[in-house]
């Protein structure tokens, strides 16, 4: 019987997540320590949300280390670096990001251009980069 007794509350969870600093997929537990992106060492702290199926996760760059596609979150005097975001679902369902934020985009004479990471990409010109499907089953990038 192990001293400690834990449960594997989120499970899936880090499937879905991605690196709001850097994009990165994977993560790293250190036991006792916490989880943190990989490649830029973001901290990432998961809570339960309150009457939802799903969790509402934090992201901390106070540990993070830039790295060449990392852009920092914001920092303020009340939050410090840290931006959170909600995932709803089930593992077996699957999780559907409902909303993310940047802290310092709460406050209001704080104003940022900061997004994460999956919001960066574009097609070069500044538009985003859509996919759009030719009825010849080609696929051009617009």
């Amino acid at each position: 019987m192990p001293i400690v007794e834990t449960e594997d509350r989120y499970d899936g969870a880090f499937d879905e997540l991605q690196c709001p600093v850097c994009g990165s997929e994977d993560w790293t537990h250190l036991v006792f320590q916490g989880v943190f992106c990989a490649e830029c060492n973001t901290r990432c702290l998961l809570r339960d949300p309150a009457g939802d199926q799903g969790f509402i996760v934090k992201f901390d760059s106070k540990y993070t280390w830039l790295t060449d596609d990392a852009e920092m979150i914001p920092e303020t005097e009340e939050y410090g670096a840290t931006a959170s975001g909600k995932w709803l679902g089930t593992p077996s369902t699957g999780y559907d990001r409902y909303w993310f934020s940047a802290m310092a985009e709460h406050l209001d004479d704080y104003d940022t251009n900061w997004k994460p990471a999956w919001e960066r990409e574009d097609g070069g010109n500044g538009e985003p980069n859509y996919l759009i499907e030719l009825p010849s089953n080609e696929v051009e990038a617009r």
